[in-house]
């Protein structure tokens, strides 16, 4: 099973969509954070009210579906301490245990992912879109279910793709679909 470790942008979103469990189920992954993701995640938007509430991770930790990984050894805290200069606590924990231990990594922060991509390119880059397009495909998930799922994301953690993503088009084009499904 392989790991996919989440930054604190990616892991809301997949929280605000309600779909963690059958996401992580059928791609064979083991979801996995850093303690500063954990710090970092702390509130969504009610589905119903809109208003902020708290997130709990203790219960998806506890049963398993997230998997909390702390910095192990002087050279992963020396990665750590170097990517802080460049990206945020959560993004540089991540960046540095994904470069370590030769992880997968899911971020949507633009400014992050380059940074990734300049430095450890070896790392293999997730996002949202690319995590549902992939979850839609191999679980033959009904594009009205995909739309819904994109409209939770858009109204409880307020993430849309930019114009720049590859996936911006298939994103708006599924999320448009949701009228006629």
């Amino acid at each position: 099973m392989k790991v996919l470790l989440n930054d604190s942008s990616v892991l809301l979103n997949l929280l605000a969509a309600d779909c963690l469990p059958e996401i992580a189920s059928t791609l064979s992954w083991q979801l996995a954070i850093c303690p500063a993701v954990c710090d970092e995640v702390k509130k969504l938007r009610d589905p119903a009210t809109g208003e902020m509430v708290t997130v709990d991770l203790t219960p998806l930790i506890a049963n398993g579906l997230l998997h909390v990984m702390e910095l192990a050894g002087e050279e992963e805290e020396i990665l750590y301490v170097e990517q802080s200069m460049v990206v945020d606590d959560g993004e540089a924990m991540s960046i540095a245990l994904a470069a370590h231990r030769a992880l997968e990594l899911a971020i949507d922060d633009k400014q992050a992912s380059n940074h990734v991509l300049r430095v450890f390119p070896e790392i293999k880059l997730w996002t949202t879109p690319e995590i549902l397009k992939k979850w839609a495909e191999e679980a033959g998930v009904v594009t009205y279910l995909i739309a819904e799922t994109i409209h939770k994301i858009e109204s409880r953690s307020r993430y849309s793709p930019p114009r720049s993503h590859p996936l911006f088009e298939w994103w708006h084009t599924v999320k448009s679909a949701s009228s006629m499904g």
